[in-house]
Order: structure tokens, then C-alpha cells, then sequence
């Protein structure tokens, strides 16, 4: 079928984040510098894509795209709501993430080995890209819709639910475009595993420590992980970081409430009309024709939303989220 210049657009949008996915496995499967949760890290992403292909094709009428089963539907429709972590209140989203310490805490207390019970055992894990925090095993449990640690049959399940994800991917021709590139060599990603509170980095050794770690691994998966590792300009770093910075304006400022600090971010970038298109590829309501720019990363959706293009926008959103990561490290470490 012919699309017009928005659906077009939106297509070409959709066949980025494909290609995305397309080298998040290539990485798996061929990379051998990195070793760390990257991929669980970005679940949320992977399900804002399944369940927006999957949506955006039945609307507008290819009829031979792969559908949802029942349990896909149910599995893409949670994974994707978790990319709103921060749009929870800062009390239920210490409430969410001490739930997942304990349960990892008691999971791994109870499987200490000898060695363990002599020099302590460990209960969270953590990524690090060239010594940034970029991620930690908290964080990757209230992604995933599956419980973890307690179901020895996760892994064959997120395997088979991803089959769905695979086949969206090959049907807007992701392999037709060479991988996105990244650097295996000069870039160290590593897992290292602590016992909280008890061994673990932080100097703020309680809830507010844990809570301001896990927003500082978020920012830096983005503008550390993603930003370094793939050499070349890919739009999923723009969108990740802004579906981010959307919701952490608000988060911050609950924080700032509930524990009297005061961490700062500019919120001159917000525009939610902006961050449905990011989210939804929905472009029809917030771009006419004449806005599509295809030359642009974005299509023209920053020159419409902010007067400013792709490049200029990145900068200025990098810089918001590395300015509040600055103030995290300076607090907790």
C-alpha cells in the first residue's frame, strides 16, 4: 500500500528502532568486551517498540504484519508502562524498588554457598561502562513483567515472548541496513556485584541512596552506555534520553519534596505532544506534511516541537540529564 509523507515518516522511525533491536542482538551474539545487563537495561525500550509496531500497522492496514497472541499482548503492553518509572511518585517508586531488594536479598541469602557465610554474599549487581554505574539487577526486575530470580524457566519465556519482537523487526526489513556500529574494544562494560548496604559504594547507605542510584543508572545507560558504545549518531539515543528527562522533571522534584534536598533540572525541553510522537509514532497529530524533514534523525519533530534541529536539541537534552547525574554523584558517592 502507498503511505502518505507522515506514515512514511512514522515508518521509517519504526524500521530505526528495528535496527536497533536488530544490533542489541548482534552485540549478544558477537560482541566479546562486554558483560552486563544491556539488554535487560533497555526492556522497557524493546516493548515500547513491539507494542507501537504492532499497534501502528493495524491502524494503518497491513494486514500481513505479525499480530499478538493473548500472553504477547498482556507481556508487551506491561513491558512498555515501565519505560513511566519515574512518572510514579517518588514513594512508590522507593516502595517498588526496596520490594525487589528484599526479595533479592532473600533469594540469595538463602543460596549462601560456604564461602558466602564467611565473607558476606552478594544481592545486587551492577553495570558499569568505563566506570560509569549504567545499570543494577533492581532496576531490571521492575522492567520485566516476569518474576526473576524464583522462576528457573524465565529465561526460555522472555526467549519464546521475543519471538514476536524478532519477526516485527524482520517485517520492516531491519536487515536490509548494516548493523548500527559500536565500539567492542576501547570501551570497558562490566558487572560488578555488591552487598547492600553493607559493601556497596554509596556513602548514603538507606532508601534515599538507593532511590538516587537507580535514576543516576537510568541517565547514564543512555548518555554513558548508549552514547559510547554505538560510535555512530542513532536516533534511540535522542529518544530514550527524552522519554527519561519527560518524566524525571516531576520525579525530581517529589524527591526534592520528600527528602528536603535540592537537585536541579531544567525543564525547558517538556512538551508532551512531542513525547507521544517519541512514544507512540503517532506523528499525524503532531506534524503536518510540510513538517517532515526525511534528511533530518528525527524527521522534524524537534524543529517542530523546539525551533531547534536534531543535533542542537541533543545537546541541550545531554546536558540537562548530565548536569542532575553530576549532582546524584556528588551526593551519593
Amino acid at each position: 500500500m502507498e503511505l502518505n509523507r507522515i506514515q512514511k515518516a512514522a515508518y521509517e522511525l519504526i524500521q530505526s528502532d528495528a535496527r536497533f533491536i536488530y544490533s542489541l542482538m548482534h552485540i549478544l551474539q558477537n560482541a566479546k568486551n562486554i558483560s552486563s545487563n544491556y539488554i535487560m537495561m533497555c526492556q522497557p525500550y524493546i516493548g515500547l517498540f513491539a507494542h507501537g509496531a504492532e499497534q501502528w500497522c493495524k491502524k494503518v492496514g497491513f494486514d500481513k504484519s505479525p499480530k499478538f497472541n493473548e500472553k504477547e499482548k498482556e507481556y508487551y503492553t506491561l513491558l512498555r508502562q515501565n519505560h513511566k518509572l519515574f512518572d510514579m511518585k517518588c514513594d512508590d517508586f522507593a516502595k517498588s524498588l526496596m520490594k525487589e531488594y528484599q526479595i533479592s536479598d532473600d533469594y540469595f541469602y538463602r543460596i549462601r554457598g560456604v564461602r558466602e557465610k564467611i565473607f558476606g554474599y552478594y544481592n545486587v549487581g551492577t553495570d558499569l561502562c568505563n566506570g560509569k554505574y549504567c545499570g543494577n539487577t533492581l532496576l531490571c526486575a521492575i522492567y520485566s513483567p516476569l518474576l526473576c530470580l524464583e522462576d528457573n524457566e524465565v529465561g526460555p519465556k522472555i526467549r519464546d515472548l521475543s519471538i514476536i519482537a524478532g519477526k516485527l523487526s524482520a517485517f520492516f526489513d531491519c536487515m536490509d541496513f548494516p548493523i548500527y556500529k559500536y565500539d567492542d574494544n576501547s570501551n570497558i562494560v562490566m558487572y560488578r556485584d555488591y552487598h547492600f548496604y553493607k559493601n556497596c559504594p554509596l556513602k548514603i547507605k538507606n532508601e534515599l541512596g538507593l532511590v538516587l542510584f537507580s535514576v543516576l543508572c537510568s541517565i547514564n545507560y543512555i548518555t554513558v552506555f548508549l552514547e559510547k558504545y554505538f560510535t555512530e549518531e542513532i536516533p534511540q539515543k535522542f529518544k530514550f534520553a527524552y522519554l527519561q528527562y519527560y518524566y524525571l522533571c516531576d520525579f525530581i522534584n517529589d524527591i526534592n519534596h520528600k527528602f528536603n534536598t535540592n537537585f536541579f533540572i531544567d525543564n525547558a525541553l517538556i512538551n508532551r505532544e512531542f513525547r507521544n510522537c517519541l512514544a507512540h509514532y503517532g506523528l499525524g497529530q503532531f506534524l503536518n506534511e510540510e513538517d517532515i524533514v526525511f534528511d533530518d534523525m528525527l524527521k522534524g519533530l524537534t524543529i517542530k516541537a523546539f525551533g531547534l534541529n536534531y543535533s542542537k536539541s541533543k545537546i541541550q537534552l545531554f546536558d540537562y540529564l548530565s548536569g542532575l547525574e553530576t549532582q546524584i554523584t556528588n551526593y551519593i558517592f
